[in-house]
C-alpha cells in the first residue's frame, strides 16, 4: 500500500471518532505544553540570577560562615557563625581589598506609631553602598561616625518608607525595632529585587548598633568586598583565605577548604553553582511535567487497543483481501503517531504561548525577568511526542497485525 493511501486511510479512521481522538490528543497537548512551560520557568529564573550576579562585578568577593569547597553548592544555613568585625578589619588592613562591607541581617517586625511591617533589617557600614550601589532619594546614608558611635539611626528602602510613613517624609522621625528607637536619616531610591529579595523593603542601620542594641549578637552574616584595582580576583580570593585562617588560628598546611570555618566565593564561583543548581532545577521541573506525557502515552495505548477491538472485523476483511501484517502494523502505528504528532504541535504552540504570557506577568512583579523559550526544548518536545506515539502505539498495532483473519471475520 502506498504511503498516501495509508495516510488517507488512517485519517479517515481517526475522523470517524472525533471526540475520542480529541480527548486523546488533549493528554499529549497538556504534557508537551507543561514540559515547555516548566523548562521556560527554570531557564528564565536561572538567567535572572546569573544576570544579577554579573551586575555585582567580576571583582566581587564574598565571605560566608561555612565549610567546604564553594563549588559544592549553597552554604549550610545551620553552620556555626564564625565571622566578626575583626575579620572585616583584617581584610581591610591588608590593602588587597576595597569597599570591605561586613553585613549582619535579620527579618524582623518594624513599627512607627500605628504602622507595622515585617522587614529585613541589615546592619552595615558605609562600604555597603559601594559594593551594592544605590542612590539616596532623600536625606543621607550612614557614615563612619555613625558606625563608631553606635548611632541609633536608620536608612529606609522606598517601600519601607511608604509602608511606615505613607506620603509623609520620614526624615527626622523615629521607627521602633524590638525595643530600640531609631531616627530615620535617609531614604533610598527604588532598587527592585535582587536574588528574589525585595531590596526596597530593607532597612539599613549601623552594624555596631545592630549587633549590640537590636540583634544582640557579636557575629556578621557575611562580608562583601572588591579586590583592589588591577589585582587578579583569584589571587585576592586565595589571599583572603590565608588572612582569615590567621584570624581564626586555623592550621591548614594542606590548603584544604573543608578544614576552614568559612567559605570564600567570587562571581565565577557563584555562576558555576547557579548554573549547576539551575540545570538540576530544570531537569526536576521537566521530569515532573513529563509524568503527564506518560499518562498521555498510556491514554494513546488504551484508545488504540479499543480501536483494534472495534475494528477487528475490518482488519479481518482487509487481511482476507490481501493486506499484509506489515501494512496493518503501519496503519495503526501511523494513527498513533498522527495523534501524538498533532498533540505535540498544538502543545508546543500552547506551551510557548503560556510561557511568554506568564513571563510577561512575572516581569511586572520581578525586575529583570525575561521569558526564555529554549529552541532545544521545543524540538525535544516534538520528538518526544512522536516517540510516545511509536512506543505506546506499537503494542496495539502488533496486536492488530497478528489477528487471524478467519477469527477476525467471525468477530461480532
Amino acid at each position: 500500500m502506498r504511503w498516501s493511501d495509508l495516510l488517507a486511510t488512517s485519517s479517515r479512521s481517526l475522523s470517524r471518532n472525533k471526540s475520542r481522538s480529541i480527548l486523546t490528543v488533549l493528554g499529549i497537548v497538556i504534557g508537551i505544553a507543561a514540559v515547555i512551560w516548566m523548562v521556560s520557568i527554570g531557564q528564565s529564573a536561572q538567567g535572572l540570577i546569573l544576570s544579577q550576579v554579573a551586575d555585582l562585578g567580576s571583582d566581587s568577593i564574598f565571605v560566608e560562615p561555612s565549610s567546604g569547597d564553594n563549588t559544592s553548592g549553597p552554604p549550610d544555613p545551620f553552620v556555626e557563625q564564625s565571622l566578626d568585625l575583626g575579620d572585616a578589619q583584617a581584610l581591610e588592613r591588608s590593602g588587597l581589598y576595597v569597599d570591605v562591607a561586613p553585613i549582619v541581617l535579620q527579618s524582623i517586625a518594624v513599627s512607627h506609631e500605628e504602622s507595622n511591617m515585617f522587614a529585613q533589617v541589615v546592619g552595615v557600614t558605609p562600604g555597603y553602598l559601594t559594593v551594592f550601589p544605590a542612590d539616596v532619594a532623600e536625606g543621607r546614608y550612614l557614615d563612619d561616625e555613625d558606625v563608631s558611635g553606635y548611632a541609633r539611626i536608620a536608612v529606609l528602602g522606598s517601600e519601607a518608607a511608604q509602608d511606615l510613613f505613607g506620603d509623609q517624609s520620614p526624615i527626622g522621625r523615629t521607627i521602633k525595632i524590638k525595643q530600640t528607637f531609631l531616627r530615620v536619616v535617609g531614604v533610598l531610591e527604588s532598587q527592585g529585587s535582587r536574588f528574589f529579595q525585595n531590596l526596597d523593603a530593607r532597612i539599613a542601620i549601623p552594624i555596631t548598633t545592630a549587633q549590640r542594641d537590636v540583634f544582640g549578637v557579636d557575629y556578621v552574616s557575611f562580608i562583601a568586598m572588591r579586590s583592589a584595582s588591577g589585582m587578579n580576583v583569584d589571587y585576592a580570593k586565595e589571599e583572603a583565605r590565608w588572612i582569615l585562617r590567621d584570624q581564626h588560628n586555623i592550621e591548614n598546611p594542606a590548603d584544604d577548604p573543608n578544614q576552614d570555618d568559612f567559605t570564600i566565593s567570587t562571581q565565577a564561583d557563584a555562576i558555576n553553582v547557579i548554573g549547576a543548581v539551575g540545570g538540576a532545577l530544570t531537569i526536576l521541573l521537566s521530569s515532573i511535567a513529563a509524568i503527564s506525557l506518560l499518562v498521555g502515552g498510556i491514554g494513546i495505548m488504551n484508545i488504540m487497543l479499543v480501536s483494534v477491538t472495534e475494528r477487528t472485523k475490518e482488519i479481518g476483511l482487509r487481511k482476507a483481501v490481501g493486506a499484509t501484517q506489515k501494512e496493518i502494523l503501519q496503519q495503526f502505528l501511523l494513527e498513533a503517531v498522527m495523534l501524538t504528532g498533532l498533540g505535540g504541535f498544538i502543545g508546543v504552540a500552547l506551551g510557548v504561548g503560556v510561557a511568554l504570557i506568564s513571563g510577561a506577568v512575572v516581569a511586572t512583579q520581578v525586575d529583570g525577568w525575561r521569558a526564555v523559550v529554549p529552541l532545544s526544548g521545543v524540538v525535544l518536545a516534538v520528538v518526544v511526542s512522536v516517540a510516545v506515539g511509536l512506543t505506546f502505539g506499537l503494542y496495539p498495532a502488533r496486536r492488530a497485525a497478528r489477528l487471524d483473519p478467519v477469527e477476525a471475520l467471525r468477530y461480532e
